[in-house]
């Protein structure tokens, strides 16, 4: 059962729904009733602490985990054929979970068309499309890539009148399209040891090192966003602009979303006008220059942050500059009146630089490492005005976050901050991606820090020792006080290990508190794991935060019906505010998507049935074809569609799940190695 992590003296609810069916039949709505739940719920006048296995405090200090006795919470059912004895704990689990890392096919794999597998119903009330990034493709011609530089396809499900219609193509970067061309890796990526260039050792040190020119190869892979008319996938620093019909890329610095460098995180606010603006940052580190201290030292480094601001329309309308102290940073936090950084304790692993990185033993973002010398510190830079001053605010909890929550200005001028803390730093993010049940499994915390603004000190409050990560709000609260979050989550507990990534689980706690209130967590089947929630809100005024829908894309390790290896990808629906009773629809995408890395719900329907102008593309293309390729728009010779055959054929290896990590955005790590003072 999840569990507040301390007393509170608030009545709590804490409950666990695991709804575990498959579909059955295809191209029509199954008969079956996956919604009919195995539920558990308990309510308590307070809390019970339940401690979710940790590394210690400083994780260098010790390569060993605590264990302690197994917990109440229940896991879902087993089958037969899982019944026997484990090599590890949730060996079975972790297997099934990894399924979700295989590599498609490329451009063979794009499709578009209705979905037509759904079970419930999709609210008629509910308008968008579920946008997803994510990098699909890590192999060719036998070099297989880190998942995180596989090339990235942007997946889309358009929601109108109760129906959907699904959409998945490649975000055609330049690198891409040469790689295309020539049938083979030419770059070499941020998160592969292995360097496809000929004379990889001569590269690395003449050109990489000591001539400071590390241009990485741009994959388009870890996020989407559909903002003032502009579609945009991002990866780390280059956004490219799509076409909101068909998913056709148009290409870097055609629109102003489009044009400017920022990585692949962002928020959206509501200024006091009542208009909205997306707020995005860039995080760029000089190793040339030393950073000058207010008492006159130096610090190693200077970082460059960079905040972006766009008016409804897609126009830039705010854009300021700060220098502070070098640092590693993932995501931002915006409030009415600052942007906020979590600067994580990392520092350059030189020895590493000069020796594996030369040999090929290691790739860019491994030549950082954890700093256990010193603490964690809050960025705090003003948003307005003509105060330039970056401020800063050490933790009183040594810890990493990459992906926050949320955050505002409370009454007494201070600054919540709440974010998924993590107590080990890998850019790998191997407790997710690559979990063994040993080593790697994960371990990360809800965490609320309040930053004092009068002492710039960061106080932190443990929320839930539940392993969590991809935390989404209502945007509409944004930079405001709210209540509910919902995050992709750990299951079950056993033998000092926690489960894999897979359930969706919603938290609430009042503002002025430090405790939550209501923890649920929605298991999707037994073989089935969430990715990352995004809120849909209901339209109308004077709603409740809730009032709205959790929507998420499921993978299914075994897919009865599945043309990709047993694989295959459900979107969920789930009533917020009814959010124990699980989804009030299921819909079978007509491809399996991989688990990718970030995305967005955007309001706008997009990318829905093909328009004329398309159809007639499709016309075209169809009249010059021979008839053997099938065919797709936005590249000379595209593969629309791939035959089971062709699937069957491909080497399904678990490319990502054995290399690689999953989630997240990148920021700063090119310029922190390619821009060290004496490479230059």
């Amino acid at each position: 059962m999840m569990q507040s992590a301390s007393t509170s003296s608030h009545s709590t609810k804490s409950s666990i729904f695991c709804a575990g069916s498959s579909f059955e039949g295809k191209g029509k709505k199954s008969r079956r009733n996956v919604f009919a739940a195995r539920t558990k719920k308990t309510r308590r006048q307070s809390a019970v602490h339940i401690e979710a296995i940790q590394t210690p405090k400083k994780p260098s200090s010790s390569s060993s985990s605590s264990s302690v006795e197994s917990s109440s919470v229940p896991v879902h059912k087993r089958g037969e054929e899982d019944d026997a004895k484990e090599a590890y704990p949730f060996e079975k689990e972790y297997k099934d979970y990894q399924t979700g890392y295989a590599s498609v096919p490329g451009l063979a794999y794009e499709n578009q068309g209705w979905v037509t597998e759904v079970e419930g119903e999709i609210p008629n009330e509910m308008e968008g499309t579920l946008l997803r990034n994510g990098p699909a493709m890590y192999e060719r011609e036998g070099f297989i890539k880190s998942y995180l530089d596989g090339d990235g396809m942007v997946t889309s499900v358009a929601v109108k009148d109760g129906k959907a219609y699904f959409r998945n193509k490649f975000v055609v970067t330049e690198d891409f399209d040469e790689e295309e061309r020539t049938g083979k890796y030419i770059k070499s990526s941020i998160f592969t040891a292995e360097d496809p260039r000929p004379f990889a050792f001569g590269q690395r040190l003449f050109k990489d090192l000591l001539g400071g020119d590390i241009s990485k190869k741009q994959n388009g892979a870890y996020n989407v966003i559909n903002w003032g008319g502009s579609l945009c996938a991002v990866d780390y620093k280059k956004p490219y602009a799509l076409n909101p019909d068909t998913l056709e890329t148009i290409g870097h610095g055609n629109c102003p979303l489009s044009s400017t460098t920022h990585t692949s995180h962002y928020r959206t606010v509501t200024e006091p006008d009542g208009s909205r603006r997306l707020v995005a940052f860039i995080n760029e580190v000089n190793w040339r220059v030393n950073h000058k201290n207010e008492d006159g030292s130096e610090h190693l480094g200077t970082t460059n942050a960079v905040f972006y601001e766009f008016d409804e329309d897609g126009k830039e309308v705010a854009r300021r500059s700060y220098p502070y102290p070098s640092s590693y940073v993932h995501d931002l936090i915006v409030t009415e009146n600052y942007y906020v950084l979590f600067d994580c304790p990392i520092k350059i692993d030189f020895k590493k630089t000069f020796t594996d990185y030369l040999t090929q033993n290691a790739c860019l973002s491994e030549l950082i490492c954890e700093d256990t010398e010193r603490q964690p510190l809050f960025r705090v830079f003003p948003r307005r005005g003509t105060d330039m001053t970056v401020r800063t605010a050490p933790a009183d909890y040594w810890c990493y976050a990459y992906h926050h929550v949320n955050g505002f200005e409370n009454d007494d001028g201070d600054i919540v901050f709440d974010t998924c803390t993590w107590d080990k730093f890998t850019l790998y993010f191997t407790d997710i991606t690559n979990p063994n049940g040993k080593d790697n499994f994960p371990r990360m915390k809800l965490s609320r820090f309040i930053i004092d603004m009068k002492k710039y000190e960061a106080k932190h409050y443990l929320l839930s020792d539940v392993p969590c990560e991809l935390p989404i709000t209502s945007w509409d609260y944004t930079g405001e006080k709210y209540e509910h979050m919902y995050l992709s989550t750990s299951v079950g507990r056993k033998d000092g290990v926690n489960g894999p990534m897979q359930a969706l689980t919603k938290c609430s706690l009042k503002t002025d508190e430090t405790k939550l209130y209501t923890e649920e967590q929605w298991i999707p089947g037994e073989h089935k794991f969430a990715m990352e929630p995004f809120f849909v809100p209901r339209s109308g005024k004077d709603l409740d935060e809730d009032d709205g829908w959790v929507v998420a894309l499921v993978h299914d390790a075994r897919y009865e019906d599945s043309d990709f290896g047993g694989r295959g990808t459900e979107m969920v629906i789930i009533d917020a505010k009814k959010f124990s009773e699980g989804p009030v629809a299921r819909l079978r995408l007509p491809k399996y998507v991989p688990y990718g890395v970030h995305g967005s719900w955007s309001p706008e329907y997009i990318a829905g049935p093909p328009k004329a102008d398309e159809l007639a593309r499709l016309e075209e293309l169809r009249k010059n074809s021979d008839g053997k390729v099938p065919i797709s728009l936005g590249h000379k010779d595209i593969i629309q569609t791939t035959s089971k055959k062709e699937v069957e054929e491909l080497d399904l290896r678990k490319v990502g799940a054995g290399i690689g990590g999953a989630l997240l955005g990148i920021t700063a790590l090119s310029e922190m190695v390619g821009q060290m003072g004496f490479f230059q």
